[in-house]
């Protein structure tokens, strides 16, 4: 009777661990020319579906919430598009004036750095859980390693931290001169694809193909 219940389970797990890989088959890799397809589509679906809020967060209709695209217009509807595949939207009415980013200086920022990775047809969901400063202390950050890459770090190559995308989009976007503890209201957002990211290459975020949204407000740039 024991050697029937063993060999059950030895029989029963073989057909799970078939069953799991018959799964995993189910999920296709995109080549990277889909994936930039995926990734575009993707982006044009969110520009539809997500609106600015008053303090310049981003927000996704929903059949739940009483506003609609006449009170609080799509991004799609403010937002530039680049020639090279990215995005950028400034939130209207966002004062900035003063030095701009520009890769090599300083700045100061409030942010949440979102992310997804796109599928076949332009499918994705939004994640936000890639950094922010805008959770628990809600103090922003001097140079973050997506803008430049840590000191400490001399063996790292550059482009494991920085994102060139979101660092080229910065450069458009000049500072609101606030100081550290005062509040914020994002200025924009910039929506970067896989392809002028990190592509498949590993990165301190551990998101290869991954699409990123920054939502932001620059306090600060300075060259000391």
């Amino acid at each position: 009777m024991m050697k029937k219940i063993l060999l059950f389970g030895a029989i029963l797990g073989v057909l799970m661990s078939v069953e799991s890989c018959k799964k995993d088959d189910d999920v296709k890799i995109l080549s990277i020319e889909e994936q930039n397809v995926a990734d575009d589509l993707a982006i044009q679906n969110l520009l539809d579906e997500y609106y600015y809020t008053s303090d310049g967060n981003i927000h996704k209709y929903s059949t739940t919430d009483t506003v609609s695209v006449a009170e609080k217009p799509s991004l799609r509807s403010i937002a530039t598009a680049n020639s090279d595949g990215s995005w950028y939207a400034v939130f209207p009415g966002a004062p900035a004036s003063g030095e701009q980013p520009n890769g090599e200086n300083n700045i100061l920022i409030h942010y949440r750095l979102s992310y997804f990775t796109a599928g076949e047809g332009g499918t994705y969901t939004l994640y936000s859980s890639a950094e922010s400063t805008l959770d628990g202390l809600g103090i922003p950050k001097e140079n973050p390693y997506f803008y430049k890459k840590p000191a400490a770090d001399t063996v790292t190559v550059e482009s494991y931290y920085i994102n060139k995308g979101l660092v080229d989009n910065l450069k458009k976007f000049h500072p609101s001169g606030k100081t550290l503890y005062d509040p914020y209201k994002l200025q924009g957002i910039i929506i970067v694809p896989s392809r002028l990211g990190y592509a498949r290459n590993s990165n301190y975020l551990a998101l290869p193909n991954a699409t990123f949204v920054l939502n932001f407000e620059i306090y600060k740039v300075s060259d000391e």
